[in-house]
């Protein structure tokens, strides 16, 4: 199978401006996005975009909701899929986050404090996320049982009750787990308290995802 190749900058302007038609967007539109003015986009389009110049086909890509891969002509999927879009997002708030602490957390101990601290936040979150699909998963079970919803309907109770209930009971202990870690970021240094609870708080995720995997079996 052979491998696309890179659009010439003529094909990347008039992708550009199909996707700008696409969105329904005028060249002052797509201008105001970029910070350049109505002209910059004639041009852009008329004359094309060097593939070459990374900022700006990423630039483009951004202010048009695609791909720079689209634009450029190594990809035919004009949109990311979820996984991309949510890998973006965590890597701005990750580096909006770095870039803060770095700013105002001047002691390389407690920077480290801090980050090691997300980091089992997340890791208690990644197993969050393993209970929220099941709770859905089970949730939406119930929804469409067609015979449980008769059954529900005689004695005159709402299937969202039920499917409320399912949710809560998956998600209670994970949700527990997480007001733990939190209290005790509250509480760190007690008297007396410290070192117990940092320990507890460290085994927190270990322990969430032994549960899971248990609960599994």
């Amino acid at each position: 199978m052979n491998e696309p190749n890179v659009f010439t900058a003529k094909q990347v302007g008039e992708r550009v401006k199909e996707r700008r038609t696409e969105l329904n967007l005028s060249m002052g539109d797509l201008g105001k996005r970029l910070g350049v003015n109505k002209s910059t986009i004639q041009r852009y389009e008329s004359k094309g975009v060097d593939p070459e110049k990374r900022y700006l086909v990423i630039s483009l890509a951004d202010a048009l909701l695609t791909t720079p891969e689209w634009l450029t002509g190594l990809s035919e999927e004009k949109e990311y899929d979820g996984y991309t879009k949510s890998k973006m997002q965590l890597d701005e708030h990750l580096e909006s986050f770095l870039k803060e602490m770095d700013s105002v957390v001047e002691s390389e101990n407690y920077q480290q404090f801090l980050a090691g601290h997300l980091c089992n936040i997340i890791d208690l979150y990644s197993v969050y996320a393993v209970h929220f699909a099941r709770a859905m998963k089970k949730a939406d079970e119930v929804a469409t049982d067609e015979g449980l919803k008769e059954s529900l309907i005689r004695y005159a109770i709402e299937s969202g009750v039920i499917v409320e209930q399912v949710y809560q009971k998956e998600m209670e202990p994970i949700i527990e787990d997480l007001k733990r870690y939190m209290d005790g970021l509250l509480h760190i240094y007690d008297k007396g308290k410290g070192g117990n609870l940092i320990s507890e708080m460290f085994r927190l995720p270990d322990d969430a995802r032994d549960r899971l995997n248990g609960n599994n079996d």
